[in-house]
């Protein structure tokens, strides 16, 4: 791809239906490089879904979310090549190693990475160096272990956008803040960062708050 020299978000009355019932209110926003933006919502609002729609992986019922490379629309197949994605129910399997994930993860974005640069990231999130670099399998992690991983495959292929949803789940404090840490520099640096939660702690560090609200009939 291109060298990107700008990058943009706009959702437009974006709305979710399943089963004939919308899920929340139409969603309107834009967001660009440089910003953290929060999605919250009480539990089942529907912060998961919006995050999979903004991210490509799944289609609104209603509106439009558009991203734009250089005033350009960003395709789903180029979208999944530049952004980075957390969540919890992002299922890892079992028979790798944490180094396999993040190898696996950078080849599908078109990078090869050796084993060494691999093992460099996960240990950037706090992941014990003869743990990253072992043969051991995730079903041998922790959840706090696996949640690093995710982070690491996330992060491996410098993304300009980062999609998180809860992504300080089952870290202890100083994974918290080591993921807080990297999230102020990708900012900083750029990025167009957008976070799922209802922590008060990583709603801090957004500059906007998305607060979904229920369907009205």
């Amino acid at each position: 791809m291109a060298e990107i020299h700008s990058l943009s978000l706009s959702l437009q009355a974006v709305t979710k239906r399943y089963a004939r019932a919308p899920i929340f209110s139409p969603v309107t926003f834009e967001a660009g490089q440089s910003e953290i933006v929060a999605i919250t919502g009480a539990n089942g609002s529907g912060k998961s879904t919006l995050l999979k729609i903004i991210a490509g992986v799944s289609e609104p019922t209603k509106g439009k979310c558009e991203w734009k490379e250089n005033k350009k629309t960003l395709e789903v197949r180029d979208l999944q090549k530049t952004l980075g994605f957390v969540s919890p129910y992002l299922e890892l399997y079992n028979e790798l190693t944490a180094s396999e994930h993040v190898q696996f993860v950078a080849e599908l974005k078109g990078q090869r990475i050796s084993h060494d640069e691999a093992v460099n990231e996960l240990t950037s999130f706090g992941l014990n160096i003869d743990i990253a670099s072992s043969d051991r399998t995730m079903k041998q992690y922790s959840s706090g272990m696996q949640q690093r991983v995710r982070l690491a495959m996330a992060f491996i292929s410098k993304p300009k956008i980062l999609l998180l949803d809860e992504p300080s789940s089952n870290l202890d404090e100083e994974g918290i803040q080591t993921l807080f840490r990297k999230l102020d520099r990708y900012a900083i640096d750029g990025s167009i960062v957008i976070i799922a939660t209802n922590d008060e702690r990583e709603k801090n560090l957004a500059s906007r708050e998305i607060a979904l609200e229920p369907f009205n009939y």
